[in-house]
This record gives structure tokens, sequence and C-alpha cells, in this order.
């Protein structure tokens, strides 16, 4: 097994004690001397690694939805039906949450502290690209109803979002999952779904 760089462990070790102080007293009272002081290094290894605070905690947001938009992705079965698979994916995340400990932070509170929002919103908008990209080939393979990709990305990803904040808020994971399917499942095709409207054709 490799070993991890002396400076890398040191950097993974700010990034853990960073966390647990997050969850433990709040992003806004925790110092960097704090961190410092419990990754058990000096306050100019931090800076060494990361330029502030909040260039620290945006790390710790990017890690985390690099590890959730995993396990959303290897739900996905290749070739499979992509409502199903999407479906799948958002229950998979959602078990995933369970398990995330003082990471749930990220998730409940982040979008309300501005310099991470702004770090959020990056990652955010790549998955809305991610999504829009599958949602394009479905629809030109007649898998989903001729929605247009953009629009549908959005606001799933939006959905997507908001349905993780109420169960992490409540608590209430089947009724998120049920509102979810719901909206899946009304992009499959029927003999009655209207072709796509481009944007040259809808009204002023």
């Amino acid at each position: 097994m490799a070993r991890t760089p002396r400076g890398q462990q040191t950097r993974e070790e700010i990034l853990a004690a960073a966390l647990r102080e997050f969850a433990a007293r709040g992003y806004q009272s925790v110092t960097v001397e704090e961190i410092a002081a419990a990754a058990g290094v000096t306050k100019g290894a931090v800076y060494h690694w990361f330029s502030d605070k909040d260039d620290l905690g945006r790390e710790l947001q990017h890690q985390l939805y690099e590890r959730m938009s995993a396990v959303a992705a290897a739900a996905f079965v290749p070739g499979g039906d992509l409502v199903d698979d999407m479906s799948r994916a958002f229950q998979t995340w959602l078990a995933a949450v369970g398990d995330l400990g003082e990471a749930r932070f990220f998730l409940r509170d982040a979008w309300v502290i501005p310099a991470l929002d702004e770090g959020g919103r990056t990652d955010h908008e790549a998955a809305v690209d991610l999504v829009r990209s599958v949602l394009e080939q479905a629809v030109d393979r007649g898998e989903l109803a001729p929605l247009d990709p953009d629009a549908t990305a959005r606001i799933l990803t939006g959905a997507w979002a908001e349905a993780t904040l109420f169960v992490l808020r409540t608590g209430r994971r089947a009724e998120a999952v049920a509102v979810i399917e719901r909206l899946v499942g009304a992009l499959r095709p029927t003999p009655t779904t209207a072709r796509t409207v481009t944007p040259q054709e809808a009204p002023a």
C-alpha cells in the first residue's frame, strides 16, 4: 500500500480538524488558530496549504461534493432505464447522507455562508452540466419526453438539493423520495407528449 506523503498527510489532518471544529461550534466561531491547534500544527502550516479559513472551507465542501457525486453516479446502470437510475441514485445519495457524520454540516448550512455558497454554486453548475448532458442524450434516444434539457437539468438539480435539505432538517426520507420519484417519473415519454418548444417558437 502506498504511503501518503507527509505534506499531504498534514493537509488532510488540517481538513479533518477543521471539519470537526466547524461541526461542533459553527463555521463563524472557529478561527485559523483554533484549527491549527486542533490539528496539532502551527498556524503557518495551515496557511501553507490554504490562503484563509474560507479557502479551507471551500476545499472541504468540494471534497464532499465529489464524494457524494461518486456515490450517486455508482447507482447508474450502464444501458439501464434513466428514470429508474435517477430514482435509485437519489435514494443512494440519501443513504450516504445518513453516514456523513460531521460533514452533514456542509449540506445543511453551507448555503447560508457567503464564502462557501460561492464554491457550492461552482459545484452546482458542474452538476447541472452533467445532468444536462445525460438528459440531452436520453431525449435524442427517445427515452425521455422532449423537454428542454437545460430547463429540466436546472429544475431537477434544484429539486434534488431542496429534497436533501428537507431530509437533513426533518429526517423524513420517505416523503422526499416519493416526491423525487414522481418528478423524474413524469419525464417518461407518453403518446401525447408534445414536441419540444424552441425559444423561437415560445410565445412572447
